[in-house]
């Protein structure tokens, strides 16, 4: 049986994903406060995860078995590693520590961020024939706690442990082979995320063949109804060798393609990215309203059509004097800016317009700026623009420049902390089609 992955070289791929963990960590820190703590913490957790993985480096495959009480893992565990070292049989269900078998070296700082103690390390490659074991060379496997275990401190490991693997392979036997709690909690979440996964039926001796049949049939309908009906299913029996071989060759298969790492890591951020993705309502294209309009606003909003249209008055001799501009206010800026934000979030949901309002600068801020940039314009003198122009060509050409260097000011001043956001926000939007597709 084969199990195919997507292959890169490795430079690359490293260098790929950590771009993708990259624009997974920005999308979440824009994101911000429309977002539950629930998301922001799984996608939180997510980019923590895979930044430290890629860290690590990716050819090394984290294999973890993992099951319900009684299906065997140890005992797998020990003939796949072909040493007896995890503790099976009258152990469980109170064991309470991960195992780790490697192949290779410089496995000990993945094992130390694993969490497996030292003295639950297992060096098999130097323990036995080396031109038999250096298939596995590059493979992590471990051993952990019953799922189900009465103490809940194993379930926490499970818990720890399970997103931290790059193969998942769920040991199941013929009596708990449909157990909820595997299929509704963990092989759900798999389905969701896309990680590789393999399921192992153990304890075969104990069946005929016509009901190993009947089961392995029933474990790919179950499977298929979580959508992850490419998943291999192997039978194998711990106590008679049976189907051990067929493992250890799939394992072996996987070690040496280098990539389960990777696609690993890519399957976690692909189910992060959809998961922000749901949680922000990518279900719309939204426009860039026209930073002229705002700008226009806020120049007028600040007095610069009134003073346009004095100094017009000024030129045609209409009357002597023209005033200086408003001081503009937090409380003229705040319904422009609404208004920018609704144009900006037309058709979304509420959370986004959240993330567009954290981006924009606020009231205060944005009346700060305007005043600040009207406030250091050049104006042109209208004082003897009657003597240069005349009065009949004067005013629409002096009226023309006050409006024309005031909006262009404002919109200057805007750009930075109004429009940019903006854009970025929309841009965050759009890439999140990419964070919820492998690439």
């Amino acid at each position: 049986m084969s199990v195919s992955f997507t292959r890169l070289d490795p430079p690359s791929e490293t260098t790929f994903l950590r771009e993708r963990v990259s624009r997974l960590k920005s999308a979440l820190e824009w994101a911000g406060d429309a977002l539950s703590p629930e998301v922001k913490r799984s996608v939180g957790d997510t980019v923590k995860r895979c930044e430290e993985r890629l860290s690590l480096g990716v050819d090394t495959t984290i294999v973890a078995l993992a099951g319900g009480t009684g299906s065997g893992k140890s005992s797998l565990f020990n003939a796949i590693a072909r040493m007896d070292f995890a503790l099976a049989g009258v152990s469980r269900p109170t064991t309470a520590q991960v195992s780790a078998a490697t192949w290779g070296s410089h496995a000990d700082a993945l094992l130390d961020w694993l969490g497996v103690a030292p003295e639950r390390r297992l060096a098999c490659e130097t323990a036995l024939d080396t031109d038999v074991e250096s298939q596995f060379r590059g493979m992590v496997l471990l051993d952990l706690p019953d799922h189900d275990s009465v103490q809940p401190k194993n379930r926490e490991i499970v818990d720890r442990i399970v997103p931290m693997a790059d193969l998942l392979v769920w040991v199941v036997d013929p009596q708990k082979y449909a157990d909820h709690a595997l299929h509704s909690r963990y092989l759900a979440a798999v389905a969701e995320s896309g990680a590789p996964s393999a399921v192992i039926l153990n304890h075969t001796d104990r069946l005929t063949r016509r009901d190993a049949d009947a089961i392995l049939f029933d474990i790919r309908r179950l499977l298929a109804e979580k959508g992850i009906d490419s998943v291999p299913v192997l039978l194998t029996s711990a106590a008679t060798g049976a189907g051990i071989d067929s493992v250890r060759s799939v394992l072996a298969s996987l070690a040496r393609r280098r990539s389960v790492a990777a696609e690993s890591v890519r399957a976690e951020l692909v189910s992060a990215g959809r998961l922000l993705a749901d949680a922000l309502a990518k279900d719309a294209d939204p426009a860039l309203p026209e930073p002229v309009e705002l700008a226009n606003e806020l120049a007028k909003a600040a007095g610069v059509d009134v003073r346009a249209r004095a100094a017009g008055e000024v030129a045609r001799g209409r009357q002597a004097a023209y005033p200086g501009l408003s001081i503009l206010t937090a409380a003229a800026v705040s319904p422009l800016r609404e208004a920018w934000i609704d144009a900006a979030t037309d058709g979304l949901p509420r959370t986004w317009r959240v993330v567009v309002s954290k981006a924009v600068a606020k009231p205060a801020a944005i009346a700060e700026l305007v005043n600040d940039a009207l406030g250091v314009v050049r104006w042109p003198e209208v004082k003897g623009a009657k003597r240069r122009f005349g009065r009949t060509s004067a005013a629409p050409s002096m009226e023309a420049a006050i409006l024309g260097l005031g909006r262009e000011a404002v919109l200057a001043a805007i750009r930075e902390d109004v429009v940019e956001p903006t854009q970025m926000v929309h841009q965050a939007y759009r890439a999140l089609d990419e964070l919820t597709q492998l690439g």
